[in-house]
């Protein structure tokens, strides 16, 4: 199986900054790009921050963008997105009983976890109890391994000031006991941070990647703004069988000269 990940998008309707223009721009280019080189993707996930600032028209651009891949999409908010107007909106998102922006996707080798982890008001994350139980009462209807979506990472990064805006570390440490519990949570996806990482928390392998727009540099130290660096933008196409996830980093935005690295001798 073959899906892509695709991450913070920071759609605007009016590109009224450069950087708006270059994430409208390098939204789209990624579109095509997946389009072109990976229609045979079940489908994709979109992990948030869909659109750069809460506004009617930019979601109606995002839609319109979004339903322009050639499978189906799934997304779930983040920081800058707003439940209603994404509700009104986006065919690719959907409200669970509580009105929060996750749900559950169906997919060949298992089931898609997708978690709203927005708090209104607030660039960092929350996972309130509500929340809480949905996933808890959703893992109980599955004794297999099971694939986790996100916004915000439920532990520190070491990006000093993104883990200023993380996940609410009392929350984080809960969800991480109901993941635990549960044991077959084989993979966690995030978007958030604006740069390319992957390791394990609590036993569970992660991965992100860079979004449509600026990216978060690696500083590890100035925690009082986030310190922006112009890196090509990235999506990520993800290879699953029942033996092991892959996650390919790709970068899009330079066109790149293909050729050949000779025999595959190693």
């Amino acid at each position: 199986m073959k899906f892509i990940h695709l991450t913070d998008l920071h759609i605007s309707a009016d590109g009224s900054s450069p950087a708006l223009k270059m994430a409208n721009e390098h939204t789209r280019r990624a579109i095509d790009e997946i389009n072109r080189l990976h229609a045979d993707a079940e489908l994709c996930i979109i992990t948030g921050d869909i659109v750069a600032d809460p506004d009617p028209d930019a979601y109606r651009l995002a839609e319109e963008l979004i339903s322009s891949l050639t499978m189906p999409v799934y997304a779930l908010p983040g920081n800058h997105d707003d439940r209603e107007m994404a509700c009104q909106a986006l065919s690719c998102v959907r409200a669970d009983e509580n009105g929060f922006l996750q749900q559950v996707v169906e997919t060949s080798h298992g089931p898609f976890l997708l978690l709203d982890t927005i708090a209104p008001g607030s660039h960092a994350g929350v996972m309130c109890q509500e929340r809480l139980n949905w996933v808890a009462e959703t893992l109980q209807s599955y004794a297999e391994p099971v694939r986790l979506f996100m916004h915000h990472a439920p532990f520190p990064t070491g990006l000093a000031a993104m883990d200023t805006i993380g996940l609410d570390p009392a929350a984080a440490e809960r969800l991480g006991d109901i993941l635990v519990a549960h044991g077959y949570v084989t993979h966690l996806f995030f978007g958030h941070y604006h740069r390319p990482m992957s390791g394990v928390w609590r036993g569970i392998p992660f991965s992100s990647h860079r979004s449509m727009m600026q990216q978060c540099a690696l500083d590890l130290f100035q925690a009082d703004h986030v310190p922006a660096i112009f890196e090509e933008p990235q999506f990520a196409v993800v290879l699953v069988s029942d033996a092991q996830t892959v996650v390919h980093y790709h970068d899009f935005a330079s066109t790149a000269q293909r050729g050949s690295m000779g025999t595959a001798t190693g």
